[in-house]
C-alpha cells in the first residue's frame, strides 16, 4: 500500500537491529507493495549498519556490492521495494540461507499508531484504501478516539466534520445538500460506507423511509421537529414521516439551527423541505389550515410566520382587534414571534403591524382650550405619530414577497392616519390655538432666558432642524435605558409660521426679531442665516460662546478637535439638519421617516461623545417640527389664495398685509407671534391641508399650525462620568426539585427583575449536558425583556421542555441544566439535576 502515514520508525529499527545478532551480516527486506519506500530515508538514517537498496532488475549488481561487503566483514540491511522473487529466480537464495529476513506489515504497524484497537482491524482492513493517503490519516488521527465507532471516524474525516458523533457527521452531510449529487455521500460510497451511514441514520432517528433518500428523510425532521413543538402527533395524511426517535431529531435540528455556521444551511433546507411539501397538495393543504393556536406554537418553518402575518392581517382588516389566538392577544402575537426563530427574518413585517395595531384601535378625544390640546398631544397623541412612522419605514422595507399581503392594511392605516387622527388633531388644534394663550417664557423665542442665560453650567445645545416632540421621546427612550443619563422633556411653541428661518433666530439670544419679507427674520437687527453669523450672535451676548455642525463634530474631527471646541465655553450651539434636508428634496421625501430615525441615532451618538468630553448638561431641540402623510394629496386637499398680495406663500403657511377671508384659513397678527408692534398676518389651512404653490414634494410640509409643527421638544440629558454599572436582567429556574423523571422535562423560568435603567433585557439559552459536556437534549432561548414591576406577570414567567436524547443515561451519572447568556456565550448557571430514568437506545456510536 503506498504513501503510508509517517509511522513510528523507532519499532522497525528496533525489530531490524536485533536481526544482526549472532554474527549475522545481512537482514533482506522485500517489501512486496512498496509501503515503506517513503520511510526508508528515515529507517537509514537510525539504523547502525548501512542500507542497501536493491531495485528492479538488480539482483546481481547487488549481490556482486554484497560479496565484496562480506569479504571485508561489513554487515547491511537489504531493502528492496518489490515482492520476494521466486526460489529459481532469486539470485540471493544461497545468502538467504545464512542471513535473516525482515517483514513488516504496514497496517498493521498504522493500525497500532492510531490506537484503533485489535477487535476492529477487520474494518480496518478493509478501508486500507483509505488509509492510503496522509490527508485522510491526518484528519482520521484528529477525529478519532480509541475505542469509539471506526467507521463513524472515517465518515467524519470524508464529510470534513468537526468531531465523530452523528451529530456533526449529519450536519456535514447536509450542509453539502440534499439533492440526488451530494458529495459527501458520494465520497461515503466510495470507500464502502454508504449503507453503513443509513444504517446509522435509521438506527439514531427512527427514519423508516422506503428508499435512503437526503429530500425525504430531512422533511421528516423537520416535520416531527414542528409537531413536536406543537405537542401534537403527526397527522395521518404524513404519518409516512414519523420518526420513531423523533426526541433525536428535535435535539439534532434544535442545536444545529442555534449555532452559527449552521443557521444558513437550517434556512434553505427549510425552504427546500416546504417546497417539496407543497408539491404534495393534500400536505400542502394540512400545513396551511393549521390552527392558529397549533402554529404560534412552532417556528420551524418561515411558512408558519407567513401564515401567522396573513391572520393578524384578516384580523386587522375585519377590525377585530380584541382577537385572540386561544388566550393570546393579537399585540402579544405579535411579540412572542418577534423572539422566535424567524423573528429577526419578519421583524419589519411584525414591528408595521404593531405599529398598525396602534393606530387602528386609537381613539381620539375631544379638546376644550389650547392647554389641553397640548397635554394630550405630548402624553398620549404623539404616539400616533411615532406609530405612523414607524409602520412606513418598516413597509418600506419588506420583501417583496410579503407586499401583496401587506398592501391592503397599508391603505388601511393610511386612511385611518389621515382621517381619523391627523386631520381631525389639527383641525383641534387651530380651533384652540391663540397666542394670547400662550406664557411668555412657553415662546420658541424665550428659549435663550429660559433655560440658557441663568444657567450656572456649562450647556450644549443640539438643534436638529424638524426633530419634532415625537421624536424626541423616542431619544428620551433610548437615553433612558442607560443607567449614564437622566432626562426630562420640556416644550415650548414654535412661532409662525413654523419654518427654518423663523425657528432658527427665535433660539438665539436677543431683545428683538424682526421679519423681513426676504424670508428673514433679524435677531437685534442683524441676519442669523449662517452659521457664522449664529455664532457671532451667541458670542455678543456671551463671549464664552461657540457654534458648528454636529456632522463636523462627530465625523470630520477627532478628540482634540472636539477639546477645542468646547475649551472655556460655557455655550456650544451644535446645529444638525438630516430631516428637513430630506423632506425639503422632493426626490428623497419619502426617506423623511428614515432621516428622523438617522437623527435619532446621530443625535445619541452626539450625545455620547459630549459626555465622554465631561460635558454634563446637553440639551436638544428643534427649530420646527412637520407633517407627514404617505398618501398623495388631490385637488380638495390644496387652497388657492393666489389671488392675494403675498409677502411669501409656502404649503402651510402665507404672509400677507392684506385681509384674507376664506373657507379653511386662519391667520394671526405676525406682532402677536414676534412680540412686536408687526401688523401682518400669518396665514395657514385650519386643516392638515396645504396652499397651492410651487415648491418641493407635497407629502413632508410645514409652517403652519399643529401640535407635530409647533410643539417643540426640548429635552434636557444631564450625564453621569464612568461607565454604565448595568446588568443583563438575571433569570431562575423556579422549579425546586431538580429531577429527570421523562425524557420531556419542564423548566419553569422567571426573570427576576424588571428591565430598567439599571438593568438591560439579556436572551439566554438553556439545555442539558452530561458529565462531560455534551449536549444531550434541544435548546430552548428565553428573552428576558419585560419592563413589568410585578414578579407574577406573565410576560416574566415561562415554562419551556427540554427533550432529552434517546439515548442511554446513567442514574448514578451527573447531568447539568446549562443557562448560558446567548450574546456572550458565558455560562450563568449550572445547575445539576439527578437523572431517575433511563432510556434505551445504544446504537454503538455517539449521537
Amino acid at each position: 500500500m503506498k504513501n503510508m502515514a509517517e509511522l513510528d520508525t523507532k519499532k522497525i529499527v528496533a525489530g531490524i537491529e536485533k536481526l544482526f545478532a549472532d554474527n549475522n551480516h545481512f537482514v533482506f527486506w522485500y517489501d512486496a507493495q512498496g509501503e515503506f519506500a517513503d520511510n526508508i530515508a528515515d529507517i537509514t538514517e537510525q539504523l547502525r549498519e548501512p542500507v542497501v537498496i536493491m531495485g528492479k532488475n538488480e539482483q546481481f549488481k547487488t549481490k556482486l556490492t554484497l560479496v565484496a561487503m562480506e569479504r571485508q566483514g561489513q554487515s547491511a540491511l537489504i531493502y528492496s521495494p518489490a515482492p520476494k522473487p521466486d526460489l529459481t529466480e532469486n539470485f540471493m537464495t544461497d545468502m538467504l540461507y545464512y542471513s535473516r529476513e525482515y517483514t513488516a506489515n504496514a497496517l498493521v504497524m498504522l493500525r497500532q499508531e492510531l490506537r484503533v484497537p485489535d477487535e476492529d482491524a477487520a474494518t480496518f482492513q478493509e478501508q486500507k484504501r483509505f488509509f492510503a493517503s496522509k490527508d485522510r490519516q491526518a484528519k482520521f488521527q484528529r477525529l478519532y478516539q480509541p475505542g469509539k465507532d471506526l467507521q463513524m471516524a472515517i465518515m467524519a474525516a470524508l464529510a470534513g466534520a468537526s468531531d465523530h458523533t452523528m451529530t456533526m457527521v449529519l450536519r456535514a452531510v447536509l450542509q453539502a445538500g440534499i439533492g440526488d449529487t451530494n458529495p459527501v455521500l458520494a465520497e461515503f460510497k466510495k470507500y464502502g460506507l454508504l449503507t453503513q451511514f443509513w444504517e446509522n441514520v435509521r438506527n439514531a432517528y427512527g427514519f423508516n423511509g422506503a428508499t435512503n433518500s437526503l429530500l425525504d428523510f430531512t422533511t421528516a425532521l423537520y416535520l416531527n421537529f414542528a409537531y413536536y413543538q406543537m405537542e401534537k402527533d403527526l397527522p395521518r395524511s404524513i404519518d409516512n414521516y414519523k420518526l420513531t426517535s423523533a426526541n433525536n431529531a428535535v435535539t439534532f435540528l434544535s442545536l444545529a439551527r442555534n449555532d452559527q455556521t449552521f443557521a444558513d444551511t437550517y434556512r434553505q433546507l427549510a425552504e427546500t423541505v416546504w417546497q417539496h411539501l407543497e408539491s404534495f397538495s393534500g400536505v400542502s393543504r394540512q400545513l396551511q389550515q393549521l390552527d392558529i393556536v397549533d402554529l404560534l406554537k412552532t417556528d420551524v418553518f418561515a411558512n408558519f410566520d407567513r401564515q401567522i402575518l396573513a391572520w393578524v392581517v384578516e384580523r386587522l382588516q375585519a377590525d377585530d382587534f380584541h382577537a385572540v389566538a386561544g388566550t393570546t392577544p393579537l399585540a402579544d402575537v405579535l411579540t412572542q414571534r418577534e423572539k422566535m426563530y424567524f423573528g429577526k427574518t419578519y421583524h419589519d413585517a411584525y414591528a408595521l403591524l404593531q405599529a398598525a395595531l396602534v393606530i387602528l384601535t386609537y381613539r381620539r378625544r375631544e379638546v376644550k382650550n389650547l392647554a389641553a390640546a397640548k397635554e394630550q398631544y405630548i402624553t398620549t397623541d404623539y404616539a400616533m405619530d411615532t406609530a405612523y412612522r414607524h409602520f412606513v419605514q418598516r413597509y418600506d422595507r419588506i420583501a417583496i414577497d410579503l407586499t401583496d399581503l401587506l398592501e391592503g392594511i397599508a391603505d388601511k392605516v393610511d386612511n385611518t392616519y389621515v382621517n381619523e387622527f391627523l386631520t381631525p388633531t389639527v383641525t383641534a388644534w387651530t380651533t384652540v390655538y391663540d397666542p394670547r394663550d400662550i406664557e411668555p417664557n412657553s415662546w420658541q423665542r424665550s428659549f435663550y432666558r429660559s433655560f440658557i442665560s441663568s444657567a450656572k453650567e456649562r450647556i450644549v445645545v443640539i438643534i436638529s432642524d424638524a426633530f419634532r416632540f415625537e421624536a424626541a421621546a423616542e431619544l428620551k427612550r433610548k437615553l433612558d435605558d442607560q443607567d449614564v443619563y437622566s432626562t426630562e422633556l420640556d416644550t415650548v411653541y414654535s412661532e409662525l409660521p413654523s419654518v427654518t428661518y423663523f425657528g432658527m433666530p427665535a433660539l438665539l439670544p436677543h431683545q428683538t426679531l424682526t421679519y423681513q419679507p426676504d424670508k428673514t427674520v433679524l435677531v437685534d437687527g442683524l441676519k442669523a442665516d449662517t452659521l457664522g453669523k449664529r455664532r457671532q450672535i451667541l458670542q455678543n451676548r456671551d463671549p464664552q460662546s461657540n457654534a458648528d455642525h454636529v456632522m463636523t463634530f462627530l465625523k470630520d474631527w477627532d478628540t482634540p478637535q472636539r477639546k477645542q471646541l468646547l475649551a472655556g465655553q460655557k455655550v456650544v450651539y451644535l446645529y444638525h439638519n438630516e430631516v428637513d434636508a430630506t423632506g425639503d428634496d422632493a426626490k428623497t421625501e419619502k426617506q423623511v421617516f428614515n432621516a428622523t430615525e438617522e437623527a435619532i441615532n446621530t443625535i445619541a451618538r452626539t450625545i455620547g461623545f459630549l459626555r465622554n468630553l465631561s460635558v454634563a448638561h446637553i440639551i436638544v431641540t428643534a427649530d420646527h417640527g412637520y407633517l407627514y402623510k404617505r398618501s398623495g394629496l388631490d385637488s380638495a386637499d390644496k387652497i388657492d389664495i393666489s389671488g392675494h398680495d403675498l409677502d411669501v406663500l409656502g404649503q402651510r403657511y402665507a404672509i400677507s398685509s392684506e385681509t384674507i377671508e376664506q373657507p379653511g384659513v386662519r391667520s394671526q397678527r405676525l406682532g402677536a407671534l414676534l412680540d412686536n408692534d408687526d401688523q401682518r398676518r400669518v396665514y395657514y389651512p385650519a386643516t392638515d391641508s396645504i396652499f397651492k404653490s410651487a415648491g418641493a414634494g407635497q407629502n413632508y410640509v410645514h409652517g403652519g399650525a399643529s401640535p407635530e409643527e409647533m410643539i417643540v421638544p426640548v429635552l434636557h440629558v444631564r450625564t453621569q462620568s464612568g461607565r454604565s454599572k448595568a446588568t443583563p436582567v438575571s433569570i431562575k429556574v423556579t422549579e425546586g426539585a431538580h429531577r429527570i423523571t421523562s425524557r420531556s422535562v419542564m423548566v419553569p423560568i422567571s426573570q427576576e427583575e424588571p428591565v430598567t435603567d439599571k438593568t438591560t433585557a439579556a436572551t439566554y439559552v438553556l439545555y442539558f449536558v452530561d458529565s462531560q459536556d455534551r449536549p444531550i437534549s434541544n435548546e430552548q432561548r428565553y428573552v428576558a425583556d419585560s419592563r413589568e414591576d410585578d414578579p407574577q406577570s406573565p410576560s416574566r414567567r415561562q415554562s419551556f421542555y427540554l427533550t432529552l436524547q434517546d439515548r442511554d443515561f446513567d442514574n448514578s451519572g451527573a447531568y447539568y441544566l446549562i443557562i448560558q447568556n446567548a450574546e456572550t456565550k458565558e455560562e450563568i448557571q449550572r445547575i445539576q439535576y439527578q437523572m431517575d430514568l433511563t432510556i434505551k437506545g445504544d446504537f454503538g456510536f455517539d449521537i
